[in-house]
């Protein structure tokens, strides 16, 4: 009964007219049945789309929250508001007829003011019943349904047993048109049709209460089917027969004094009260309707975010008190005002859009989200009929909303966009409590301010334009409002609803780059820089795929599209790095393996040497003095091998081997050097690196190479273990020097020097080449090879400082003083 009774007004309104438009005289029955067929056609795919979220309140529009989510929660907005301010003035009308009737029948008397002052009683005392909570709503509309559906069946058999139906005259139709012609009837058509829309309440107003129903899945269809069939008396039966029985003059007046008639042959001389109840118990109805439905759908919009915060709060009954309180004093408002006819034409575009909507959400959803639960499924096509049954509507508001005047267009435009101030009310309100500032420059609030100036001024034009136009050319003048509902409408389209899915999408795009800029990416640097430093451990990347949902397939759906496939690819980089970092686990462990093997053969090696050296009795004491300091070198050689193992992680392990084997014959090299001397205790540095830098290049140099080794070293004795480390120093550079200097058999010469400094005790080692020199991205400080590190601990340990040179070649130098000893030269 929720929204069937609003055929009593139209029925009124539609058969002799009222305000500015004209009556279409007894073609408003037709009018009816087509009305109610554009509701039938959308049902299947509103039960569909209502069971997909059985959690939701408030009908229908509250439920597009949910499936326009993916798209704009503006649009979502739109569809809830709009679906509350088509019920609004309806709860007001319904309790200014409903009063009128009680009281023109009971105390006629009563002063003008009276049914608005009644009225206002009946819509507190409804109020107050919603705030009970839903059971008590029940409780009371349940006998108030039974009995105006009772009447409503007496009204339409009693005439037909009592054989006082004229069928002749009760499908004969006429329709008055505002002007003679073709367009004439189409545009009386259009207008009545336009204000059928309110026969889709017959059906919807089931879904009102989803969350609230015991097993909504079995109750909820059967609801509706039974809104269905008590929807096709009121809607067609009962005006063919009121049509029939009492002719298209009575129905045109107040109903509650012509129905009489029909009760008659049951009520006798009662039929007048039976009359005047039936349309007591409709219009109650019709007023308790919207408290109960249409609050909760602004509360359920509110808790959804799109709506400020107060309307979601709830009682301790469950009711939303704020949003059931500003709908009664808004009906209120609505019924002193005296719900004129132009204000419930501008409600009903409103009622419209928040109806056609739905039937959009669901067939969107059926084309991107096919694989979602759906425990009630439209038969195969009702879908594309719900979609032409939104069309129709929005055709009968182009060709029909014009004949209520510029004020209602206007008012109804004003009705729709008065959800996206509060919308962008609420966004203001949550940016604040954030720490934002209250206003963000959006392309939506820009889009949306463009075309309301356009709407002033398409208004202004229209003034101008029907102001110039004769007043005999009603046609022309017709087409010219038309015109203007079409850009009215669009603007709607334009500024509200297309701004805020690019808006949406736009937003969706800009979340999920973010979540990905500081959180994955963030994490994926995080891990280079340790796996940089050697932190196999830290190297590790967390990440999880938030694929972004944007169904506009334009730029900004592309945009999306490849945003995902970039998430993909950081996807596929984070599982390479955990791949790689794990390879670089299995190399260090081999490479530790090797270099324990490797250290295990030289301490052996160096064990036989010092086993040698003991076995010559007379040298016994020196060579404890030789043991001490080569120990103390062969752990300066040792550590810098473990050097070189941690910064070895990025090598293979067979180029790391045959380094190391190259390392490990220099040291032979020095230390056989240093015992064919026969010198321990004190060295002559110039005789010692003379030796070692002629046997290190035949080493390295082949018989064909033309690389030449001058030599230019000064005599100077100093200790062992000096000599040890200026050697290391020495054949390291000139090592580095034959592998890049001259690449290709350049041919060229290497240098090496060996001067006294400035000071007593203060010499310098140089080796030079005329080569490549070094390359353009060259350290100083952290070098380019492992070569160079080795030189530098080196100069540290000689307590010197090493200088580099280059263009063209490249001269290496080191300053250091000289250590003697006063131990005897022994031979």
């Amino acid at each position: 009964m929720g929204g069937i009774n609003q055929s009593l007004f139209l029925i009124g309104a539609l058969f002799i007219g009222q305000g500015a438009i004209p009556g279409q005289g007894s073609a408003a029955v037709v009018l009816l049945a087509v009305g109610l067929l554009l509701s039938w056609a959308a049902t299947p795919g509103w039960t569909e789309l209502i069971l997909m979220y059985p959690n939701r309140v408030g009908g229908i529009a509250a439920t597009c929250a949910e499936a326009f989510r993916p798209y704009s929660p503006v649009l979502a907005n739109l569809t809830g508001v709009c679906y509350w301010w088509g019920w609004v003035p309806t709860c007001g009308l319904t309790a200014t007829l409903a009063s009128t009737a009680l009281i023109n029948w009971c105390l006629p008397a009563m002063p003008d003011y009276a049914p608005k002052v009644l009225a206002s009683g009946i819509v507190i005392l409804f109020a107050a019943v919603n705030l009970c909570g839903v059971k008590w709503v029940m409780r009371l509309a349940m006998p108030v349904a039974t009995a105006a559906a009772a009447l409503a069946f007496c009204s339409a058999i009693l005439p037909i047993t009592s054989g006082s139906v004229d069928w002749q005259q009760a499908f004969s139709f006429h329709l008055t048109v505002p002007f003679p012609g073709w367009f004439g009837q189409v545009t009386s058509v259009m207008a009545g049709l336009y204000l059928i829309g309110f026969a889709a309440p017959a059906f919807e107003q089931a879904t009102s209460h989803v969350g609230e129903t015991i097993d909504p899945n079995r109750n909820v269809p059967r609801a509706v089917f039974a809104s269905a069939g008590l929807a096709s008396l009121y809607f067609i039966i009962l005006p063919i027969i009121w049509l029939g029985t009492l002719g298209p003059e009575e129905l045109g007046k107040d109903l509650a004094n012509v129905l009489g008639p029909t009760f008659a042959p049951l009520f006798g001389a009662s039929a007048k009260a039976a009359a005047v109840w039936f349309m007591i118990f409709n219009m109650l109805h019709g007023c308790l309707a919207p408290l109960a439905g249409a609050a909760r759908t602004l509360a359920q919009l509110a808790e959804d975010g799109l709506l400020p915060e107060s309307l979601a709060k709830r009682s301790k009954t469950d009711a939303p008190w704020v949003a059931t309180v500003s709908t009664g004093l808004m009906a209120i408002v609505f019924l002193w005002i005296g719900n004129p006819i132009w204000m419930i034409a501008a409600a009903n575009l409103t009622y419209l859009i928040g109806i056609s909507l739905p039937s959009v959400a669901v067939w969107l959803l059926r084309r991107n989200e096919p694989t979602l639960e759906r425990p009630y499924r439209a038969p195969r096509g009702t879908i594309w009929l719900g979609l032409l049954a939104a069309g129709a509507w929005g055709l009968t508001a182009v060709l029909g909303f014009e004949q209520f005047g510029l004020t209602t267009v206007l008012i109804g435009i004003t009705f729709a966009y008065s959800g996206a101030a509060l919308y962008a009310w609420r966004k203001f309100m949550d940016r604040r409590k954030a720490g934002l500032p209250g206003i963000a420059r959006t392309l939506h609030l820009k889009l949306t301010g463009a075309m309301l100036l356009v709407l002033v001024l398409d208004a202004g034009g229209y003034l101008i334009a029907v102001g110039s136009v004769p007043t005999g050319n009603s046609a022309l003048i017709t087409i010219l409002q038309d015109i203007f509902v079409v850009v009215a409408l669009l603007t709607i389209a334009v500024g509200l609803i297309l701004p805020g899915m690019i808006a949406h999408s736009a937003v969706e795009v800009s979340k999920a780059a973010n979540l990905l800029v500081a959180g994955t990416l963030k994490d994926f640097t995080k891990a280079m820089q340790a796996l940089a430093a050697g932190d196999l451990d830290g190297a590790h990347a967390e990440f999880d795929t938030v694929p972004v949902k944007v169904y506009s397939r334009d730029e900004v759906g592309d945009m999306a599209v490849n945003f995902n496939r970039l998430q993909v690819e950081v996807g596929r980089a984070a599982e390479g790095l955990a791949g790689a970092r794990e390879g670089l686990h299995q190399s260090r462990q081999s490479l530790t393996g090797t270099n324990k093997q490797l250290t295990e053969e030289l301490a052996g090696r160096l064990r036989a040497e010092l086993e040698l050296q003991t076995s010559v009795r007379d040298k016994v004491a020196l060579l404890k003095e030789v043991h001490h300091r080569v120990k103390n070198n062969l752990q300066i050689i040792y550590s810098l091998l473990r050097l070189e193992t941690g910064r070895c992680v990025n090598l293979e392990a067979k180029a790391a081997l045959q380094d190391m084997q190259g390392r490990i014959r220099s040291m032979s090299l020095l230390h056989e050097l240093l015992y064919r001397s026969g010198t321990f205790a004190k060295v002559d540095l110039g005789d010692y690196l003379n030796k070692l830098a002629t046997e290190s290049f035949r080493s390295l140099v082949d018989s064909s190479s033309r690389v030449t080794l001058h030599l230019d070293v000064c005599a100077v004795d100093t200790a062992m273990d000096q000599a040890i480390s200026c050697g290391l120093f020495m054949n390291e550079l000139l090592s580095n020097c034959l592998k890049h200097a001259f690449p290709n058999d350049r041919p060229g010469e290497v240098r090496i020097t060996l001067q006294k400094g400035k000071n007593p005790h203060e010499f310098q080692i140089g080796v030079s080449d005329n080569g490549i020199g070094l390359p353009a991205d060259f350290d100083e400080k952290r070098g380019h090879s492992l070569g160079h590190q080795l030189v530098s601990d080196l100069a540290l340990q000689l307590g010197g400082a090493m200088v580099i040179e280059t263009g063209p070649g490249a001269a290496f130098s080191l300053i250091f003083s000289v250590e003697t000893s006063h131990l005897p030269i022994e031979n």
